[in-house]
């Protein structure tokens, strides 16, 4: 024997443990129940280490079964339907701009038309439907702001 042979350890707790956890995985022994403690330790330290250990490592107790099923196509597949939901909701949005723009147009036009057919038969009623069509308008852009603030702020 040589010298580093004499002053290497037997086993240290992490490598004994490390060896029997895989033997656990297997349907072996529990990991906790082969540690070897240095002569002359306490039973209460010893028993103290062991439950710091088992309630620190998860190998004691055996993972959910659906993990052991979990594996690389289903991630693959996962992030497939990641990228598909987040290419439909581009195109949701894309569309919803769409349709903000031809809402504005119609909006727009229905203002002229009313502005060039009724200013030069009564102008009264224009006055009125203006007032009206501002404070709608007022409202509408009030309230789009709040959601907006509300969201942000989230």
């Amino acid at each position: 024997m040589t010298e580093s042979d004499k002053e290497k350890p037997e086993n240290t707790l992490s490598e004994v443990a490390d060896s029997e956890v895989i033997d656990n995985e297997k349907g072996g022994k529990n990991p906790l129940d082969c540690m070897k403690f240095p002569d002359g330790t306490p039973t209460e330290v010893q028993r103290t280490i062991r439950m710091m250990m088992s309630s620190a490592s998860g190998a004691v107790r055996p993972g959910h079964p659906l993990f052991e099923k979990f594996t690389d196509e289903h991630v693959h597949k996962y992030l497939d339907y990641i990228q598909k939901d987040d290419d439909n909701a581009f195109e949701l949005q894309r569309s919803n701009r769409w349709f903000h723009l031809v809402y504005v147009v119609l909006g727009i036009g229905l203002f002229l038309f009313l502005m060039i057919y009724l200013i030069p038969r009564d102008k009264a009623l224009f006055d009125q439907i203006f007032k009206m069509l501002v404070a709608f308008a007022g409202g509408l852009g009030g309230g789009y702001g709040i959601k907006m603030y509300r969201d942000t702020s989230k």
